[in-house]
């Protein structure tokens, strides 16, 4: 293992060519972050950020080279280069450790890393969602697309013609953007972001795991929410409701975004809970048929929504009951809730 002065240039440099060349590989595009969070575990800070600085060089010189001959606007450009820079950045920022010295930022706590970094992500992407309506290519994609969905649900629909009226009023190109547009800027971006990071996150433990036989971070299991997102749970949705009476967006957004950031919270810690009881069964095949059964649960349309809600209910109640105290053989104290 490498000192914290020492940086490993080597590894940097090699996972800075596989982020970006994943990043250009379609739908293997989605592991560019995994390259970054390998090195972050595997080495030092100063290793991380170099390795980071790379990326964000390298996609750069990538993004100009390839996009200017094949006559990209420098919008296009720079959309594709800040989007890569933040989402390294804060993903790097998120799975270092947290410590007691250095600067501030080194030591704010994960869970408000993952917030930071997902709104930060959500924010380079809102110039993304604003051009959807001035790009002709995507319109047209859209709109073919649009028309495929309404003939077949035409077809469906057989000579029902109130069926055919509605699928040609609403399945339009016009209607997809501006729903786009709605779920991404309330939450949608937010989700997409946290989503991407938790993953790649997970996927680089795997690899350091098979690398180096250790598993750094702690467990889902010991995840708690802290205590003080509840009144903010509880203030988004008055937010909501109002902005949505007044039509006021500057309410409303917000809002949204904060619903959905604690909801996803509160379901991370709903999980935990679940973890841990399922890790105090004993008997193998009892286990082996509640996780079969979560399985299928969880591959069940409908029936997953509610079970992911009753998970995120779960999370929530553990602001008043603490369901993961350890029971104790000794003389019972004053129960209190781990922060």
């Amino acid at each position: 293992m490498y000192s914290p002065v020492t940086v490993a240039y080597l590894p940097a440099v090699i996972g800075a060519v596989i982020s970006v060349v994943l990043n250009r590989t379609g739908f293997l595009g989605l592991l560019f972050l995994v390259p970054p969070g390998v090195i972050a575990y595997c080495y030092n800070g100063k290793t991380a950020w170099f390795c980071t600085f790379l990326v964000i060089l390298g996609n750069g010189l990538v993004s100009l080279t390839l996009g200017v001959p094949l006559g990209y606007s420098p919008a296009v450009l720079w959309r594709d280069i800040l989007y890569m820079a933040v989402m390294t950045g804060s993903l790097t920022w998120i799975v270092l450790p947290a410590r007691a010295e250095g600067f501030l930022f080194s030591r704010i706590p994960g869970v408000y890393r993952l917030i930071c970094g997902s709104l930060l992500g959500a924010l380079s992407l809102v110039p993304v969602v604003a051009s959807l309506r001035n790009s002709s290519g995507l319109y047209e994609f859209i709109r073919a697309q649009a028309e495929a969905v309404s003939a077949l649900y035409a077809a469906s629909a057989g000579a029902d013609v109130v069926q055919r009226s509605l699928s040609e009023q609403y399945i339009t190109p016009e209607a997809v953007l501006e729903t786009v547009s709605l779920v991404s800027l309330r939450g949608g971006m937010v989700v997409s972001c946290m989503i991407l990071f938790v993953v790649s996150r997970q996927l680089a433990l795997g690899i350091t795991w098979f690398i180096r036989r250790t598993k750094p971070g702690g467990s889902i299991t010991g995840f708690h929410v802290p205590p003080w997102f509840i009144w903010a749970l509880s203030c988004s949705l008055p937010g909501i409701l109002v902005g949505v009476k007044t039509k006021t967006a500057l309410l409303e957004i917000p809002a949204w975004n904060i619903l959905v950031i604690c909801s996803i919270l509160y379901l991370a810690q709903g999980g935990g809970i679940a973890i841990y009881f399922l890790s105090r069964i004993r008997r193998p095949g009892a286990r082996f048929l509640i996780h079969l059964l979560l399985i299928i649960v969880i591959c069940s349309p409908g029936i997953n929504a509610v079970f992911l809600g009753a998970l995120a209910l779960l999370g929530i109640a553990e602001n008043w009951v603490p369901f993961r105290v350890p029971k104790t053989d000794g003389p019972s104290s004053t129960p209190g809730m781990e922060a």
